[in-house]
């Protein structure tokens, strides 16, 4: 009976002009999308300075057999360390003016037997909302499902050693614990090993723009150091947003163009310097003759005193500079029930349980590539005795400890009182439920 409902139900619909079709999913979004370029040029020859009384942004100008090619401007060229040499250029052609101008972002000067090759300059990863570097011997082949596979130029296996890929924040993702702070985006980093015992690094950094995250997993064995120095790079290397990524690739041009410069300093060499070296090598030869033939004066020993270590004053009335500013980072961890402020410049990482601490967070100047970059901790313990404040100095070390709002903890920030303003900063931003 309800199969037969069924049936006159849908022929009613049909009779009536509907039309049915299936429930078509809006596609996604590419994540690989790429900012619209406009079409590039190329072209050859010598170039020029230029000027004029027309007002223009044209500085230079390149000509061939004596003919003008182009007028040249551009913002990430010094195009006056190419004057009077026979270029390469690439860029994109804009009309200003009622005059055309080749803006260039690309340069090559011809030369034999050049001690660089391609395989010497970073490549860049870009889409439409982010952007890194990484080695130009490495490779990649993205799918349509919104994965970049990156692979070593020359492995004729071609080993997917990282995967990148880009995806929307879920509700899980909202209640994890960052432990990473890369490139000014929070993160999580998780370490595991594979089946035949590689290391492998996941990852997860959440968008400060999108919402969305990005997720890189990184295989490698132990012994990969310039590999795994690479990927470092790489992750400090990453922005997003439309603007960082025009001049990300803004960057790499300038990188290639000094290259193309050190080409024609190189060329450049003169008589004079040849003469200087051969001079130099001259004075070497007479010194170790001297040294041979010569009978040597005693010298007499000069014992050089060790200067005693700067020690840094800690004001007794608890006064500190406070480096928590608009540019601070905010933390907040949902399960050890805190936020803070980190200062500008410093970098941070949660190590989690350690050490006898519930979590220990370290803090340095530099990127963290492991503890002994750390500068100083801020650690979560048990303990019922810490009441209030208090702060202590020996032998040049820092102390402070101030109660957590959940009974029986207490945080404890520890590191050299040349970071106590640091410290003393994130403790008077410290809130704990």
């Amino acid at each position: 009976m309800q199969k037969s409902y069924r049936i006159k139900f849908l022929a009613l619909l049909i009779g009536a002009g509907f039309i049915l079709s299936a429930c078509v999913q809006p596609s996604q979004k590419d994540p690989f999308e790429r900012l619209p370029e406009e079409e590039t040029v190329t072209v050859s020859g010598e170039i020029f300075p230029f000027s004029v009384s027309v007002s223009t942004r044209a500085t230079h100008r390149l000509e061939k057999d004596g003919k003008l090619v182009a007028y040249l401007a551009s913002e990430v060229v010094n195009l006056a360390e190419f004057e009077r040499a026979e270029v390469e250029l690439e860029g994109v052609m804009r009309n200003e003016k009622m005059r055309e101008i080749l803006w260039v972002h690309g340069i090559k000067v011809p030369q034999e037997d050049a001690e660089y090759t391609e395989i010497d300059i970073d490549k860049l990863f870009e889409t439409k909302q982010v952007a890194f570097v990484y080695p130009a011997d490495w490779n990649y082949t993205q799918s349509p499902n919104g994965v970049a596979y990156f692979s070593e130029i020359g492995d004729p296996a071609r080993r997917v050693f990282l995967t990148f890929s880009v995806e929307e924040l879920s509700k899980e993702d909202k209640k994890n614990d960052p432990n990473v702070l890369i490139s000014n985006l929070a993160g999580v980093k998780s370490i595991s090993s594979d089946e035949i015992g590689r290391d492998r690094e996941k990852i997860v950094l959440f968008s400060n723009l999108y919402d969305q995250k990005y997720t890189f997993v990184f295989t490698h064995n132990f012994e990969e150091f310039e590999k795994k120095k690479a990927f470092f790079r790489l992750l400090n290397s990453f922005v997003e947003g439309e603007e960082s990524v025009v001049n990300a690739r803004k960057e790499i041009q300038r990188k290639r163009a000094e290259i193309e410069a050190a080409k024609l300093e190189k060329k450049g060499d003169t008589e004079e310097e040849v003469v200087e070296n051969v001079e130099e090598e001259e004075k070497e030869k007479e010194s170790f003759l001297g040294k041979i033939f010569k009978k040597e004066e005693p010298k007499e020993e000069v014992i050089e005193e060790k200067a005693p270590p700067v020690e840094v004053a800690v004001p007794s009335d608890g006064t500190f500079k406070n480096l928590v500013d608009e540019r601070a980072f905010p933390y907040e961890s949902q399960y050890y029930r805190f936020k803070m402020l980190v200062p500008f410049g410093f970098w941070f990482q949660n190590f989690g349980p350690s050490d006898g601490a519930i979590t220990s967070v370290g803090f340095a100047d530099e990127a963290i590539e492991s503890k002994d970059v750390i500068d100083y901790w801020l650690r979560i313990k048990s303990s019922d005795q810490v009441t209030k404040a208090t702060e202590s100095v020996s032998e040049g070390v820092v102390t402070i400890r101030f109660p957590h709002a959940d009974g029986g903890k207490y945080f404890e920030l520890t590191g050299s009182a040349r970071f106590r303003d640091a410290m003393k900063s994130i403790q008077a931003s410290v809130e704990s439920f």
